[in-house]
């Protein structure tokens, strides 16, 4: 059996919802099990940490890809716009067959391979197989040159992934000396976000991990 332990707090300062009486409805947001032990802006599932914003960055990154005809041989038809030159090829090669002699009754099989010659059709063609050719990478400190990276295609390339990234830095300390919190956000919420600004962070109670950013404007 897995028991997790969980924070002690006394009853002084902690406050827990009692169950409701019979055909009474439960609280809302406790579904049909009591609320956890909660203090003043922590629960034992997470906590929350005033914060200024010391640090905004962004990144923004294309990857290119480049398509090389490639020879390739199959005993099937090929189709589609990425195969071009298909030849029919017939051959007449070797086959190995299995000749099983199940012997008297009671006897263990024994088999003996013998060659036959036999005529094979193959298809031989050139398909267009793309791979990763390089990246073009933007990045700054502000939301005021967001952009994607400048780049030209060749006729055998193509763009295969766009990639973009906002993260915030945040301390705990009034002067900056605090805890430090690092996490990546949408780019509609990033962009709400100016250093300096006062924010109210959730963060998990046990990894640290910053779960919701609330400017303190909207709150």
């Amino acid at each position: 059996m897995f028991i997790r332990t969980l924070p002690t707090v006394t009853l002084s300062t902690a406050r827990r919802t009692a169950p409701p009486l019979r055909g009474q409805p439960f609280p809302a947001g406790c579904g049909r099990f009591p609320c956890p032990f909660t203090v003043k802006g922590m629960s034992v599932f997470s906590r929350r940490v005033d914060v200024v914003v010391v640090a905004l960055s962004w990144k923004r990154t294309v990857v290119i890809e480049q398509g090389r005809w490639e020879s390739r041989r199959t005993a099937w038809k090929p189709s589609g716009n990425n195969v071009r030159n298909i030849r029919t090829v017939r051959a007449t090669e070797p086959d190995v067959v299995f000749d099983v002699d199940k012997g008297q009754s009671g006897d263990i099989p024994r088999s003996a391979a013998s060659a036959v010659m036999a005529k094979h059709t193959y298809f031989e063609y050139e398909k267009l197989e793309w791979r990763r050719h390089r990246s073009f990478s933007a990045n700054g400190d502000g939301g005021a040159d967001v952009r994607w990276p400048e780049y030209a295609l060749e006729p055998d390339q193509r763009v295969s992934e766009r990639r973009e990234a906002y993260r915030a830095k945040f301390s705990a300390g009034a002067d900056g000396g605090g805890d430090e919190y690092v996490t990546e956000l949408d780019e509609a919420t990033w962009r709400t976000l100016k250093v300096g600004m006062r924010c109210r962070l959730t963060v998990g109670a046990f990894s640290e991990e910053v779960k919701q950013v609330t400017p303190a404007l909207l709150r």
